[in-house]
């Protein structure tokens, strides 16, 4: 009877209002009531005597006492008191202790406050943290999310309210197209320009080393050089020896001397022409004529003659001789000279009596009929630098033969490709040299740009400054002043300005 009261009494307290933030109503909820073991009681007992009173005030307030209760239980509520005579059998009866009673009935998991305890209601009610606005938060609706689409322009706009920085980068970015696009261009331009430039570089090269191949080279023989030379790093000295030799094997007499000097300073190339009848002294042959030194040791004993008489210093030479000089003249294609009625008169008896026999041709070929602007072949040119009878004999002779020599220059700075083509087949075979081929090559390139340089005549020795005087075997020649002719050659060969 007495566990049918309580369980009505739990019915009727399920429906009772409860105050759920109570610990102690909860931990004395009825449901206990049907839990008899001693330690349930004893945890009674200690918590009576705690709480005393107001234990049993506060739940009369709640309406415990309403209900019917066992009478032990309501003793224990009212009297605010322990009392130990009724709670005795209750705290620990042994002989109450049956296994029987421990069944699944006492803790039923029907039964158990975790089960019954509203906690899915306590978040609406009691926790609004449920119904925060953290709960609610729009973070994921936050503006900064939601407004992406609408703030992105701003990123976009930068263009726009920032022109200086964004026009930088759009100048730069355009720049760097502009190189990409001018690099290939420069690029090809330059390949453009190179390929040609290599192809007339080749080609040059070509031509200039099979015209220096056809040259008749000669090792340089024993010298006797001049201490204290006139000599400058800048200043090219080239012997150009003319001789009445008719063949290569034939050494002849030295006609013409000329000392082609080229100054990469001043960029002038300065034809200095020196006279045959020059009364000089000769290395091991005592004084005599300069032109007699080329007869006793041919160009090297020349050298070293002008070397010791004029202090100029001499290392290379070139030879050329009759057949070789009228090939050049021919190649070139002629040459316009003014021709007086005496020197037309006198190319023609030269012609005559030795040039065309020389040449293999009839005896009255290529004779002029009188003077004027004339354009001169090959034979004619020859015939008219060795007119010595007009004039002032081998003054004006000399001066004959640098004029010639001005107007074949002439004709190469117009670089003609048919103009070196006759002079490597026709004339350069004919040409006799110390030079090396390394240095011809070198001199070859730097061909294009001499053509340039101003030309300068010169005549040692200088107007006034010599004399006349007789050889030992009886024969006229010119006494010479030394020190101011090589004044003269030092003030204007070797000059850097």
């Amino acid at each position: 009877m007495q566990l049918k009261n309580n369980s009505h009494n739990n019915n009727n307290r399920s429906s009772e209002p409860r105050n759920t933030d109570n610990e102690k109503t909860m931990f004395f909820a009825p449901q206990s009531d049907n839990c008899d073991t001693a330690e349930l009681e004893n945890i009674r007992y200690n918590t009576a005597e705690q709480y005393g009173s107001s234990e049993n005030s506060y739940r009369q307030n709640q309406g415990y006492n309403k209900s019917p209760q066992t009478p032990g239980r309501m003793n224990y509520y009212n009297s605010g008191q322990s009392n130990p005579q009724q709670r005795a059998p209750q705290q620990r009866p042994p002989q109450q202790r049956p296994t029987q009673q421990r069944a699944p009935q006492q803790r039923p998991p029907q039964q158990r406050p975790t089960q019954q305890r509203p906690t899915q209601q306590r978040p609406t009610q009691q926790r609004p943290s449920q119904q925060r606005p953290p709960q609610q938060r729009p973070t994921q609706q936050r503006p900064s999310q939601q407004r992406p689409p609408q703030q992105r322009p701003p990123q976009k706009r930068p263009s726009q309210q920032r022109p200086p920085q964004q026009n930088s980068s759009a100048k730069q970015k355009s720049n760097k197209n502009k190189n990409k696009r001018r690099t290939p261009f420069i690029v090809k331009l330059l390949i453009s320009l190179l390929i040609p430039v290599v192809l007339v570089f080749s080609l040059y090269s070509c031509a200039s080393l099979s015209v220096i191949n056809k040259l008749n080279h000669q090792e340089t023989g024993t010298r006797t050089y001049t201490n204290g030379s006139l000599y400058k790093s800048y200043v090219k000295n080239v012997l150009v020896i003319g001789t009445d030799g008719r063949t290569l094997d034939e050494r002849g007499r030295s006609d013409t001397m000329i000392l082609v000097s080229i100054n990469s300073r001043t960029n002038k190339i300065f034809l200095t022409s020196l006279m045959r009848d020059a009364y000089v002294e000769i290395p091991g042959r005592g004084w005599n004529k300069l032109n007699a030194s080329y007869s006793y040791g041919g160009a090297e004993l020349l050298m070293d003659t002008i070397e010791k008489n004029f202090d100029i210093r001499i290392d290379d030479y070139v030879s050329i001789n009759f057949n070789s000089f009228a090939s050049i003249v021919d190649s070139v294609g002629g040459i316009e000279i003014e021709v007086s009625d005496a020197e037309a008169r006198e190319i023609n008896t030269i012609l005559m009596a030795e040039v065309n026999e020389l040449m293999g041709d009839a005896v009255d070929a290529d004779l002029l009929s009188g003077g004027g602007v004339l354009k001169l072949n090959g034979k004619q040119a020859l015939s008219y630098a060795r007119i010595r009878h007009i004039g002032n004999a081998d003054f004006e002779r000399t001066q004959r033969q640098r004029d010639v020599i001005a107007k074949i220059v002439e004709k190469l700075k117009s670089f003609n490709p048919s103009i070196i083509t006759e002079i490597a087949q026709n004339a350069v075979p004919q040409v006799t040299t110390n030079m090396s081929t390394a240095e011809l090559y070198a001199l070859s390139l730097r061909l294009p740009f001499l053509l340039g340089y101003d030309l300068e005549q010169l005549r040692i020795p200088a107007e006034g400054l010599y004399g006349n005087t007789t050889t030992s075997d009886g024969g006229s020649a010119l006494s010479i002043d030394f020190v101011p002719n090589i004044n003269i050659l030092r003030e204007n060969i070797f000059t850097d300005k």
